[in-house]
């Protein structure tokens, strides 16, 4: 028994022409949706470096922030061991006004969040990828650490009603002021390396104006500034 292929109505070399014009316009319809991808995701990948230079931006504010408070943060911690000195030796502690604390501001990372679980991040170049998430993992450990401060300058908050503490609380108000001192003392170091760091991963991200650090604190940076001792206390080395 002999099989007999059908024979195209207009021949095979017509036949042929007519299979590649419809791959060629297959192949063409495939790189038309290729380049219509390629242009989403370029836009996709630009909406979301912009908003993660943003994020990056505010969180580095945060830092510059408390970088600009340093000096007067200092000398706050030098005053409270003059109170726990005079203390000590049942001397009147010449308080005048509030302890206040330093400021402390927390960066949304929401932007980050969503770039992890999106698709706009795969588009990105490895080299990108990588600074951004250096960047975020540093700040992520400021954000830590401001945390961690905060909670222990709120041990020295009863230093404000120091007629009403007894000496169960004043052994905690040693102990807080001891972490103080170190924190006080890592962040002085801490705050420019992120700084600097931030700057080298994304050379893109803004630098703070040091005024514009300090206008949103008015109110704690006014009370953590100003002096709680009367002018004739005379401060000694915080060490």
């Amino acid at each position: 028994m002999h099989f007999h292929l059908p024979k195209p109505l207009h021949g095979w070399r017509e036949f042929a022409g007519e299979v590649a014009i419809i791959v060629l316009g297959v192949l063409i319809a495939l790189g038309a949706e290729q380049v219509v991808e390629t242009i989403h995701w370029r836009d996709e990948v630009a909406a979301e470096r912009k908003s993660l230079l943003a994020e990056a931006n505010d969180g580095l504010a945060a830092v510059a922030a408390r970088e600009a408070q340093q000096p007067c943060v200092d000398r706050r911690l030098r005053e409270i061991r003059v109170v726990l000195e005079r203390h000590h030796r049942h001397e009147p502690l010449g308080l005048v006004r509030e302890i206040g604390r330093p400021s402390t501001e927390v960066a949304a990372r929401g932007t980050w969040q969503i770039a992890l679980t999106g698709q706009a991040l795969s588009h990105m170049s490895d080299k990108e990828k990588l600074s951004f998430s250096d960047t975020f993992a540093n700040l992520e450990l400021w954000e830590r650490i401001s945390i961690e401060e905060k909670a222990i300058w709120l041990r020295l908050a009863p230093l404000n009603l120091s007629d009403l503490l007894s000496e169960e609380d004043w052994s905690g108000i040693r102990s807080a002021y001891a972490q103080a001192l170190i924190y006080n003392d890592h962040i002085r170091i801490l705050a420019p390396w992120e700084e600097r760091q931030v700057h080298d991963d994304l050379p893109q991200v803004e630098k703070p104006r040091a005024a514009d650090n300090l206008a949103a604190f008015n109110g704690i940076v006014s009370q953590i500034c100003k002096p709680v001792l009367a002018p004739s206390v005379r401060l000694t080395k915080a060490r």
